[in-house]
């Protein structure tokens, strides 16, 4: 770890800051009586062998208070003892629990962090970042690294080198010459840190690696288990689970087995200069330069220091450890978010929690919020838009001149399989944002919104839907405030999806499954469709969302749909001829453009693109022959 990295720790700190000086308190405090114990005890030692002679001021002040009870020198010392013994019990029960309830909440803090910031980004950072990548560092990055050594591995080093001090400097008052004797190994062991500091760094690096690998497996083959089935792949999917997990096993061991080869390391080191003190001492006994009781503490005192000698050990192996996480967590920062104004000011140095920075307050829109903000849809226009990638080479997806939309008008985009409907349409909820050009809503730049403002006037459908392994009914209402059971009916019957839950065992508290696992491929797309009604939103968004719906079931949907069209602006991605036939007016897409407009019957009778489309698009249905999906690559 380097300072950048502390820097990155100590931003969390602001939150706690009470418990923080607390801890920075309270540990000199506990070091420092925790230090007297063992010259207490070897004061009993010389007072009753009769060395009484030898001792301190501050010995001689506790007998003499001892006295003043009708106590003689070395029951004095045994109160004390026992005193000083019942408070560092209580110093350190109250320091370790402190330090417990700390990491907790650092780790909730970090976890809360790192969710909020991937919330913001992009596509480009979902195609670099496996799931399963993303998942070990939001969990064992997180809990099983970084958040006990960003409380309980700072200050146990901060206790120990205090202790440290305060143990060196008791050891001097008995004997000069033998504390060096004691330091002899102190060199040994900082050359140790360094050298396998390199080491440490790769080993933690290719450990966290292998279990994103092993998560990463895990994620596909829970959710393609369908498909794994369907073609008898599980001995193949067992196969590559097993090698990841052999990977990781190994990587483990080999993390384990250098760690365990540093610490084994320091205490043998340390053990062989507890040894020359033993001899050192026990000459210098015989040959009465040190009393008995003062031998006997100076051996507690060295036995003492092996434990913060050894919780220095384990923070230089730990800060290794959480070095790496603490750059795997970096990672996600360092990419910018996917939206930016409405994100002001949020940095790598902010941490983000509760999606503060995404709505300045709950980020929970209420029922309702599109709907009550107009009683007709906002007109659309993209202007001058150019949007495209760095891949492999420069491509450009999008390349709009002009794009109007009127207000309360319902229009569909049309193109072949790349055309680019999906990324134009991701521009209005700012999914992505445009390298050149102007996108409105309400003649208002899309980027000027708040960006739950901005979301709240939309309702947006997916080509591929998105469900979460939840309840019908959280799916709908997806944590917004204020949505009644009369509502989500309303939007499950606009949608043609009640029947279906009706039929459900629990009706609307009946579990889907991860990513709608337990519906079929019409009824993700309903109740995608459900949860973007159900606020009633000015804007529809409705990317080829009914693809999956035999062509009665649709029909039956659009005429529902088209009852609640009026007053609001819809973009729908579709080739349907049917729903072709009821919009307003249709823009075809090709390569990024667009290269025809117009109504249903301009278009048919210009027999150009739209025309071959809508052909093709007509014999499929007539021969029964189910259309294609059209998924743009997002």
């Amino acid at each position: 770890m380097n300072r950048s990295d502390f820097l990155w720790l100590a931003r969390f700190y602001k939150k706690y800051w009470g418990i923080v000086l607390f801890l920075v308190v309270m540990t000199p405090l506990y070091s420092m009586v925790n230090v007297f114990v063992p010259r207490l005890f070897g004061y009993t030692i010389d007072t009753m062998n009769g060395n009484g002679d030898s001792l301190s001021g501050v010995a001689l002040a506790i007998a003499d208070r001892g006295a003043g009870f009708g106590l003689t020198p070395a029951q004095s010392f045994a109160a004390t003892f026992f005193l000083l013994g019942s408070s560092t019990f209580v110093f350190y029960a109250c320091l370790m629990s402190t330090r417990a309830w700390m990491n907790c909440r650092l780790e909730w803090l970090f976890r809360q962090d790192a969710f909020n910031r991937l919330t913001t980004k992009g596509p480009d950072f979902f195609r670099k970042f496996a799931t399963g990548d993303l998942v070990t560092r939001m969990t064992d990055d997180v809990a099983e690294k970084l958040s006990w050594f960003a409380c309980s591995g700072i200050f146990r080093l901060y206790e120990a080198t205090i202790g440290i001090l305060f143990i060196v400097a008791m050891m001097l008052s008995i004997d000069p010459w033998l504390t060096l004797f004691t330091a002899g190994p102190l060199p040994v062991l900082i050359l140790i840190f360094f050298r396998s500091g390199k080491l440490l760094d790769d080993r933690y690096d290719a450990l966290q690696k292998s279990i994103s690998r092993v998560n990463d497996v895990m994620e596909a083959c829970f959710y393609g288990v369908r498909v794994v089935k369907a073609y008898a792949r599980e001995d193949a999917q067992a196969a590559k689970f097993d090698r990841v997990a052999e990977a990781r096993r190994d990587a483990e061991v080999a993390a384990v087995k250098m760690t365990t080869i540093i610490d084994s390391l320091y205490n043998y080191i340390w053990q062989f200069g507890v040894v020359i003190v033993l001899f050192a001492g026990g000459y210098r006994v015989v040959q009465n330069e040190l009393t008995v009781g003062e031998m006997a503490t100076f051996i507690y005192y060295v036995v003492w220091l092996v434990f913060p000698m050894f919780d220095v050990g384990q923070f230089l192996v730990k800060s290794r450890q959480s070095g790496v996480s603490i750059h795997r967590l970096r990672d996600i920062e360092r990419i910018p978010a996917m939206v930016e104004r409405g994100f002001e000011g949020m940095d790598e140095n902010d941490v983000v929690v509760g999606g503060a920075h995404a709505s300045g307050g709950t980020g929970a829109p209420a029922a309702g919020a599109g709907a009550a903000a107009g009683t007709t849809g906002p007109a659309i226009a993209f202007e001058n838009i150019k949007f495209g990638f760095d891949g492999e080479g420069r491509r450009k997806i999008l390349d709009i001149d002009e794009l109007r939309i009127a207000e309360g008008e319902t229009i569909a985009l049309v193109g072949r399989v790349g055309a680019g409907k999906t990324w134009l349409v991701n521009l209005l909820p700012r999914v992505v944002d445009v390298d050149e050009g102007l996108v409105t809503i309400a003649g208002r730049d899309v980027r000027d919104y708040d960006i739950t403002e901005l979301r709240s006037m939309l309702g947006y459908v997916p080509q591929d839907p998105v469900l979460f392994s939840d309840t019908v009914r959280n799916n709908i209402v997806f944590g917004r405030a204020g949505i009644s059971d009369e509502r989500i009916e309303w939007a499950l019957e606009i949608s043609r999806f009640l029947m279906d839950v009706e039929r459900f065992p629990r009706g609307l508290e009946t579990m889907i499954g991860t990513r709608g696992l337990a519906l079929s491929g019409g009824q993700k797309q309903r109740l995608s469709l459900a949860r973007a009604l159900v606020t009633e939103p000015r804007v529809l968004i409705l990317d080829d969302c009914t693809s999956a719906l035999d062509a009665q079931t649709e029909r039956l949907l659009w005429d529902r749909l088209h009852e609640v069209m009026p007053g609001r602006t819809a973009l729908l991605v579709t080739h349907r001829p049917d729903t072709l036939r009821r919009v307003d007016r249709i823009f075809v897409m090709s390569e990024g453009r667009v290269v025809e407009r117009g109504t249903h019957d301009e278009l048919m009778a210009g027999a150009g693109e739209y025309a071959s489309i809508y052909h093709q698009y007509e014999l499929m249905e007539k021969v029964g022959e189910a259309p294609p999906a059209e998924h743009d690559i997002a």
